[in-house]
């Protein structure tokens, strides 16, 4: 049987020619594609460098001896006997006037036989005039194979001792095979179209360029790259359509990496008019490349593809161009790039895809009042860009210190936050109306979102630290009972105590795909040491205070929500003193970078002085937590479980946390596990994992 497949192996390779390039420079023959095929190590045989036939070989050896090719006539097939070919289906093909399908049959049975030639007239093959035979080949011709098959046994019913023309019999089989190829490659069954494949490798041939695009496309979708690159390659050595070969590159490019298409392009040949064949396609490859380097931000993109697209954007009028370059840049984290292109694709068209790209630039990079003001014209235009309107507002409410808003930017963000009953912006609101010292309007606004949502703990301490502040001690106190056993921090405001101000919450990424906002909310508490001296709102040169008043300077900072400030005051204190100062230093300096969001920052910080076993284990679980959510912004969810898992180990999970678990778990594929956190979570209430779990049904 080796010997067998080796004929054939050798026949193919002498046909279709031989090409090398740097990399890849091997020759993608019929045993390189059927060892891909059936999982095997590709043979190499030895192969003469000649120029390819007109017409293609099959793509797949047949696994079965060259003398053993079937016989219609009871005419041995072996020895130095030529094997006798059925050649009516040429005959009729080309009676039919269907070149495609004439041109499929001869491309058939050259792989069927090889050494046969086609007739140079099909319409002179002598059919033995019987016309039920044409009738036969016209059913399938029509694709009628169920009224071919009862056609077939109706004659043999009529006629025992008759059976079909053998080459019917086999088209029929094929045509069937590539029936199902198609269906599975329609309905997305790669491996299904892979298996199809190995076990029809007749179709596999110049003359079914489709089946070998279906081919290239399963194995890329069943992460086999490289037989997928050899499929498209094998198209682009041995088949001369024009428009065949541009198509084999178009649709390679939209599955394979930039690496695997530059392997394929330098089988480009030049046409009739001394071009390069692909010249017409190169900018729509350079579109699918960078298009796929802005949904992946670890794809391989070689600079030329960029560069290109750079060329067509800034002589281009569409703002297309624009935005591909826009979103590459965004997902690879190059925010002032991504900016100047968002920008340029705003320019051309003012559509709410570049006006969602501008204003998630302009969050990343600090401006959320610019990303609020450039989509709020689009901000219904799909959840997408209302869910990034929602993140735009909740960022400029957020700001740390708190700064002043137009009365009309205020007057238009509320009923968004509103309409959409979006409990995390609306909070939002109460944080901002407290920095405002409006206690009355905070309350209103972290009771609405309670109205919505009565197990939404952050309104619920918001509202009790409200209430507080407007000496309601009766409202505090329902607020405690109700929350008793749910909340540390509700808990911990008894007698009348005035509750530490809260931190505003780092609203979650829209780009991350689901909301892990709350998990974004700094753990670490206030400092446990009040700020001494007369105040701080002056400014001053840290470096010139007397180590102590600097600590009383950065404790004083912390409570004014003005941590960059502190963290230099900080550093004094760390300069001199006592020990114990300086240990408060070191503390101070790690919390103030928490609130910034310096997460490596704060743990060098936290480093820089031994602490007790309650302060090192805060700041770690709150620089844990930081790392958690800052991974899954980055889509490093591997990452985000690993930095739970850490923390897990010395503080117990909050529900936060929990669902920021369970959406990395979804992203990575775990969906049993993912579903099982949220089943759990909505069990006692949590409407963000009751959300979650509603997204994984089915349809």
């Amino acid at each position: 049987m080796r010997t067998s497949i080796l004929a054939v192996t050798a026949v193919a390779a002498a046909t279709a020619g031989i090409s090398g390039f740097n990399n890849y420079d091997r020759q993608v023959g019929p045993g390189t594609i059927r060892a891909s095929l059936v999982g095997q190590q590709p043979e190499t045989p030895s192969l003469a460098k000649t120029a390819p036939v007109s017409l293609p070989v099959q793509l797949v050896a047949q696994a079965q001896p060259v003398a053993q090719a079937p016989s219609v006539n009871g005419a041995p097939a072996g020895g130095n006997t030529s094997p006798a070919v059925d050649e009516s289906a040429l005959r009729y093909f080309a009676a039919q006037g269907d070149t495609v399908r004439l041109q499929a049959e001869i491309s058939r049975l050259r792989a069927l036989y090889p050494g046969w030639e086609p007739p140079r007239d099909p319409l002179a093959i002598a059919t033995g005039g019987d016309p039920r035979i044409d009738a036969l080949w016209k059913l399938y011709a029509e694709a009628r194979y169920d009224d071919l098959d009862r056609a077939i046994a109706e004659r043999r019913t009529a006629e025992p001792g008759w059976t079909p023309p053998a080459e019917l019999v086999d088209s029929l089989r094929l045509a069937r095979a590539r029936q199902n190829l198609v269906q599975a490659s329609d309905a997305g069954r790669y491996q299904a179209v892979v298996d199809l494949a190995a076990a029809a490798p007749q179709l596999l041939t110049c003359g079914e360029v489709d089946i070998l695009w279906r081919v290239g496309e399963a194995f890329a979708r069943t992460d086999r790259p490289d037989r997928a690159r050899d499929a498209y390659a094998y198209v682009l050595q041995n088949c001369h359509n024009p428009q065949e070969r541009l198509a084999t590159v178009q649709k390679a490019s939209l599955v394979l990496d930039a690496p695997r298409i530059d392997e394929l392009l330098r089988f480009e040949q030049r046409g009739a008019d001394g071009e390069p064949e692909f010249d017409a396609v190169r900018d729509d490859i350079a579109r699918s490349v960078i298009s796929r380097g802005g949904e992946d931000a670890d794809a391989p993109i070689p600079e030329n593809y960029v560069e290109r697209l750079k060329s067509i954007a800034g002589r281009d009028e569409q703002s297309s161009d624009s935005l591909l370059l826009g979103w590459y840049f965004y997902r690879r984290d190059a925010f002032p790039e991504a900016e100047e292109w968002f920008r340029k694709a705003y320019g051309k068209e003012e559509s709410a895809s570049a006006a969602q790209g501008l204003a998630l630039t302009r969050i990343e990079r600090g401006d959320p009042a610019g990303a609020e003001s450039v989509l709020y014209p689009f901000r219904d235009s799909n959840d997408d860009t209302k869910a990034t309107y929602l993140a735009a507002v909740a960022h400029l409410l957020g700001r740390d210190p708190p700064q002043p808003i137009d009365n009309d930017v205020l007057a238009r963000m509320a009923p968004v936050a509103i309409a959409a009953r979006n409990a995390e912006t609306a909070e939002q609101f109460g944080w901002y109306a407290r920095s405002l010292q409006q206690m009355q309007t905070a309350v209103d606004w972290f009771r609405l979102v309670l109205s919505w949502n009565a197990a939404y703990e952050p309104a619920a301490y918001g509202l009790a630290v409200s209430l507080d502040a407007l000496g309601d001690r009766a409202g505090v106190a329902r607020i405690q009972s109700d929350w008793a056993g749910r909340s540390e921090r509700i808990a911990a405001l008894r007698d009348g105590a005035r509750a530490q101000e809260a931190v505003p919450r780092v609203v979650e990424h829209p780009r991350s795909g689901q909301s892990a906002a709350p998990a974004a909310r700094r753990e670490a508490g206030a400092p446990r040491r009040q700020s001494r001296g007369a105040g701080c709102q002056s400014t001053v040169d840290a470096a010139r205070l007397a180590p102590g008043v600097a600590l009383a300077r950065g404790w004083c900072l912390m409570e004014l929500g003005r941590p960059m400030e502190a963290v230099p005051a900080f550093d004094r204190a760390l300069a001199g003193g006592d020990y114990r100062s300086r240990q408060d230093a070191a503390y101070g300096k790690s919390l103030a970078y928490l609130r910034l969001k310096m997460t490596d920052k704060a743990a060098a910080a936290a480093t820089a002085m031994p602490q007790d076993a309650a302060r090192a284990s805060e700041l770690q679980t709150a620089i844990l937590a930081d790392r958690a959510v800052g991974a899954f912004r980055l889509g490093r969810y591997q990452e985000t479980i690993i930095a739970l898992d850490q923390r897990s180990r010395i503080a117990p999970e909050r529900q936060d946390l929990m669902v920021l678990r369970g959406f990395a778990y979804q992203k990575l594929g775990y969906i049993a596990e993912a579903r099982r956190i949220f089943q759990a979570l909505a069990n006692v209430g949590n409407t963000a994992a009751l959300r979650a779990l509603a997204d994984l049904q089915p349809g």
